[in-house]
């Protein structure tokens, strides 16, 4: 069985066990190592992924799902709140997490800016027409329509030019991220 495109796959809906252990098997140390990452307790980052999973299977006819990966993440997030909520250390917890927050919102500040500026360098790198079209289309904000009556160039040269825009910046980027973080 394949799960394409991080849906929820029929044969689950159907009571096909060996399906849900698939998704158990393929999701498990990702949510794990997420909730971690949040709580430092494993026996409580166990409890959490057993309840995501309980409720997937228990609400598999109930829920339409297009995208498995960030329906179980936000499942993981739910139950991390609910935990924190819940929890009687909730205080010490949340004053954990403000401080937390506030050390990441400066953080990402300047993360934000560093990342802006590493765009509009890459965006500078291509070449002149596939640059002209990402900006009129990205920044400008004009659609592929208006871009082929303002260039006079055809709807599928401009999702080309796009498309391609969007490879390079992307493989441009990954490289600065790896730098970065």
């Amino acid at each position: 069985m394949d799960i394409i495109g991080d849906r929820l796959p029929h044969s689950i809906v159907l009571e096909d066990q060996l399906s849900f252990e698939q998704i158990y098997r393929q999701y498990w140390s990702k949510l794990y190592i997420f909730a971690f990452n949040v709580l430092l307790e494993r026996e409580i980052c166990e409890d959490i992924l057993q309840e995501v999973f309980v409720s997937l299977w228990e609400k598999r006819h109930d829920v339409q799902i297009s995208d498995l990966n960030s329906y179980l993440y936000q499942s993981v997030k739910y139950q991390i709140f609910n935990h924190f909520r819940n929890s009687r250390y909730r205080k010490q917890l949340l004053m954990k997490l403000d401080l937390m927050s506030t050390q990441y919102t400066s953080d990402e500040a300047y993360e934000k800016q560093e990342l802006k500026a590493q765009i509009q360098h890459v965006i500078s790198k291509l070449p002149e027409q596939r640059r002209i079209i990402f900006e009129m289309s990205r920044i400008q904000g004009l659609s592929n329509a208006e871009i082929c009556e303002n260039l006079s160039i055809s709807p599928q040269t401009v999702k080309n030019q796009i498309s391609e825009s969007l490879k390079f910046i992307r493989k441009s980027l990954n490289s600065f991220y790896l730098m970065f973080f």
